[in-house]
């Protein structure tokens, strides 16, 4: 008796997956041709694998000034950025100006760490201070280089 509900359910189940194919299907249970329309949305925090990164946000008609006027003017914006982690502090070493960068830096997409760290520039104005102005950004907690920030963007290592 057991064998033979086996083997009708087994019949019952393969019968229903010899069924499956690339058209719509016509039982109550599959997705209809409604539900595959409309899929081509974009992925705005997927960053391209192949794009560079310098080039990659260019066009996007973004500037410092616009989280400044949203938060009260780009000091207090700089501020909240120090208060939230994201850099932890400023110096100078070797004659050349150094960000140390803190843990929730790195946990900011590819678009944000650039906004966050055009934003510092905005404020201090370092790469227009010299003809070729750039600073560093440190790691905060070891204290090792991780990449520059110059007029043309930030570069990571």
């Amino acid at each position: 008796m057991r064998y033979l509900l086996f083997c009708s359910i087994f019949i019952l189940c393969s019968g229903f997956a010899a069924q499956a194919q690339a058209e719509s299907k016509p039982w109550i249970w599959s997705w209809g041709p409604s539900h595959w329309r409309n899929l081509d949305f974009e992925k705005p925090y997927i960053e391209p694998a192949k794009e560079p990164h310098n080039t990659q946000w260019d066009n996007r008609g973004w500037y410092p000034s616009h989280w400044g006027y949203q938060r009260g003017g780009n000091d207090k914006m700089v501020d909240k950025l120090y208060r939230a982690g994201v850099f932890k502090d400023q110096y100078i070493k070797d004659g050349v100006p150094v960000l140390a960068v803190g843990e929730m830096f790195y946990r900011l997409g590819g678009e944000d760490k650039r906004r966050v760290v055009a934003m510092v520039d905005e404020v201090y104005r370092v790469t227009d201070s010299k003809e070729n102005g750039l600073f560093l950004l440190y790691d905060g907690r070891t204290e090792r280089p991780i990449g520059l920030y110059t007029k043309h963007g930030l570069q990571l290592q």
